[in-house]
């Protein structure tokens, strides 16, 4: 009778062991579970954050030289000038520079701080002059001090004119053809286009050095716009950083520099 009492009990207790383990396995795999959730979750909210980032940091350059004095943007000491200044005798080309808000050797879109480009018979473009100077340096360069976000901004002036009306870009109220004078007032319009890139060197499937050289130096310059059609099938700086796995934000954005001469008095008066 002892004999059976004891065996019973073994089987109880057999009985007990096999439902720990059935419960304690239950609660495993809830666990990893929710730690998958949980690094989606978690991936998705880094991903938000970096694009919120990026965005952000593109978007600063062009909201200042909105708010920049007209005199100052189109004097020649500033890229737009010079851009505009360039167009006039070499269209094509594109004036770069870093956007380094914590620095202060050199101020907002000032030349001296920029590079000339131009496209080149491959994807490399030309640095015609200013050397590396508009290139952002990728382990310093960054747009605050939390040491992560690189912007890059290009201008230029556009070349494809296919979608203009003809004659949009040309002074108002004069008609040579019927030989009339000069107007009291005359407006004329340019285009500009700014393209603003902002990344994060340090997500890079490559090292920095290795982004820098192929992407950001003299030897493997990349221009920002390809929208003209003879550019097209040029290689660009957001197609460089994408080759990399960098993750970056491209604004476009496009204004008119209109100009207006005034006679204040007649000739002759």
């Amino acid at each position: 009778m002892t004999h059976l009492i004891q065996k019973s009990r073994s089987k109880e207790k057999g009985a007990t062991l096999i439902v720990v383990l059935i419960i304690l396995l239950v609660v495993i795999s809830v666990g990893v579970l929710a730690i998958r959730v949980a690094i989606v979750s978690l991936k998705v909210a880094t991903n938000s954050q970096v694009s919120q980032l990026n965005f952000q940091s593109s978007d600063t350059p062009l909201e200042l030289i909105v708010q920049m004095n007209p005199t100052t943007l189109t004097n020649i000491t500033n890229v737009i000038g010079a851009a505009l200044k360039e167009h006039e005798s070499n269209p094509g080309a594109e004036y770069n520079f870093c956007y380094k808000p914590v620095s202060t050797a050199t101020n907002f879109a000032q030349t001296r701080g920029a590079s000339l480009l131009r496209a080149g018979s491959a994807n490399n473009a030309v640095v015609e002059d200013g050397g590396v100077a508009g290139f952002c340096d990728l382990t310093s360069d960054y747009g605050s001090n939390r040491q992560a976000v690189v912007t890059q901004v290009a201008v230029s002036i556009p070349t494809d004119a296919t979608n203009d009306i003809p004659g949009s870009n040309l002074p108002r109220g004069t008609n040579t053809s019927e030989g009339t004078q000069l107007p009291k007032s005359m407006l004329s319009t340019q285009r500009i286009r700014v393209i603003t890139t902002a990344f994060l060197p340090a997500y890079a499937s490559s090292s920095i050095e290795t982004l820098q050289a192929d992407c950001l130096s003299t030897s493997s310059a990349k221009i920002s716009d390809n929208f003209d059609t003879a550019l097209a099938t040029k290689q660009t700086l957001a197609e460089c950083l994408a080759n990399h796995n960098v993750p970056f934000s491209t604004q476009v954005q496009e204004f008119n520099y209109t100009n207006k001469l005034t006679q204040i008095t007649a000739p002759g008066s």
